[in-house]
């Protein structure tokens, strides 16, 4: 064991030095041919599509239409009437499915539309885009779909894949000839509309070779959460490599599930409703809208509901449709007014008299209280509602792509408002106590506790 301990630790100090060798020596001749020549997205900027970006004076404006416009939006693919009404503008979709019913709805509701187009991520192992026959395919396909969209109204561009980790190279591999490939493809079947990518807001250097390799992308989305104070110091390090470039914050909200302490098995604990009003505020005043002169504009996420990490880790919309608390943050801080605005006040959740960070440990079959702590009384009664459920929000386990885990019925054995009685499973393992709390005017605040029980019979 000890020597497989050494040979690990050795393995892997070799893995570290070669990889930081491989950015020196990338970082090193990126700068020198900078001083030669700005890379990158440098470009001349100014012509006349209907979705066109011009440079004046150093400071990039993105137009639609003839007319400057600002990304002020979010990422989701529902309740776009809400999204309008509330003072968006744009909304972003992750993928092609039901297009054109997409596109018809954000026109009706007056909303321009970011279009995903999905791409296979890349991988240093194994890569898709090796196989020439499976890039022809792509090619065509990806030619049919922006000849079949291009003169939508309601289009505002093309986004080229979600996070697809740039590589770092001095020289194009499969990946980036492939990448560039549906860049010209796109430019050449929809010159009147932009090509863009959405990258992680961390990750400088892949940024760089980015800007090297692919200089005919018209702008960068970045996906950022927790990091989102750091965003103005990544965007003037590229800069200072590349030559200005445009730019958006195509996801930003509350921290990620892999930006929030854990259990001692690795459950993510997620903050609750409260905490992340609070933060979504916070940020959005303090960076968001306070990011430079070439961001084009944001968008928050998510907005609609779906399982990620958990049932209700981005959604700013609840089950059956319901607004959360932050859909009325939103509202207020796009408005620009401090309008009174739904406060239920959860705090936290405690499980046999513990909170989260407590890592708590159940045995099975047992009777459990849970409990909730509200920072204020409220004079009509609040509808609580309890759900179990395994849970896999998990760093050291299955990520996101599981399958929804089902509800365990019959757990809750009495609800009395804010506080429930609960039977803990019989088979070993993580699971997540829900709580929604709905106010007399709709909307729903939310939390949850990670527990485990152990020494379960596995039945």
């Amino acid at each position: 064991m000890g020597l497989l301990f050494s040979f690990n630790i050795n393995y892997m100090q070799k893995s570290l030095a070669l990889r930081l060798l491989v950015d020196v020596v990338f970082f090193t001749t990126y700068g020198l041919l900078f001083l030669f020549y700005p890379l990158g997205f440098s470009k001349n900027y100014n012509h006349a599509g209907s979705v066109h970006i011009n440079n004046e004076g150093g400071v990039f404006q993105l137009y639609r239409n003839g007319q400057p416009f600002y990304i002020k939006g979010a990422a989701g693919i529902s309740h776009f009437n809400d999204l309008g009404t509330i003072g968006g503008n744009t909304i972003r979709v992750y993928d092609t499915l039901n297009l054109l019913a997409v596109l018809n709805e954000a026109e009706k509701n007056n909303l321009a539309v970011i279009v995903d187009i999905p791409l296979p991520n890349y991988n240093e192992k194994y890569s898709y885009y090796k196989d020439q026959e499976m890039n022809n395919v792509r090619k065509a396909k990806v030619r049919h779909l922006v000849r079949r969209f291009r003169n939508h109204p309601a289009l505002l561009f093309w986004n080229l894949g979600n996070e697809l980790y740039y590589p770092i190279k001095l020289f194009p591999n499969d990946f980036i000839k492939a990448f560039n490939e549906l860049i010209d493809i796109i430019h050449t079947e929809d010159p009147d509309h932009l090509v863009g990518t959405a990258v992680l807001g961390r990750g400088r250097i892949s940024k760089l070779s980015m800007m090297l390799h692919s200089p005919k992308l018209d702008l960068v989305g970045y996906n950022i959460f927790g990091k989102i104070k750091d965003i103005r110091s990544s965007v003037f390090f590229n800069s200072v490599m590349s030559g200005s470039f445009p730019y958006y914050i195509s996801e930003w909200g509350i921290d990620g599930n892999w930006e929030t302490p854990t259990t001692k098995w690795g459950a993510s604990i997620e903050p609750t409703s409260t905490k992340k009003n609070e933060q979504l505020r916070d940020r959005y005043v303090n960076h968001v809208i306070n990011v430079g002169d070439n961001c084009l504009g944001n968008l928050v996420f998510y907005w609609g509901q779906k399982h990620e990490c958990t049932y209700t880790w981005f959604n700013m919309y609840a089950e059956e449709g319901k607004k959360t608390e932050m859909v009325a943050t939103m509202n207020d801080l796009w408005k620009g007014r401090n309008e009174k605005q739904p406060d239920i006040g959860l705090e936290y959740m405690l499980v046999d008299g513990l909170g989260a960070p407590s890592s708590i440990l159940l045995s099975p079959g047992t009777l459990t209280k849970a409990e909730l702590k509200l920072n204020k009384n409220h004079k009509e009664g609040l509808v609580v509602r309890w759900e179990l459920y395994p849970d896999h929000c998990n760093l050291k386990g299955i990520r996101n792509e599981i399958k929804e885990p089902k509800r365990i019925s019959k757990a809750i054995v009495s609800n009395k408002g804010l506080t429930a009685l609960f039977e803990t499973p019989k088979a070993e393992g993580p699971y997540r106590l829900y709580a929604y709390l709905e106010d007399q005017d709709g909307y729903v605040a939310s939390c949850n506790t990670p527990f485990y029980v152990l020494n379960g019979s596995d039945e």
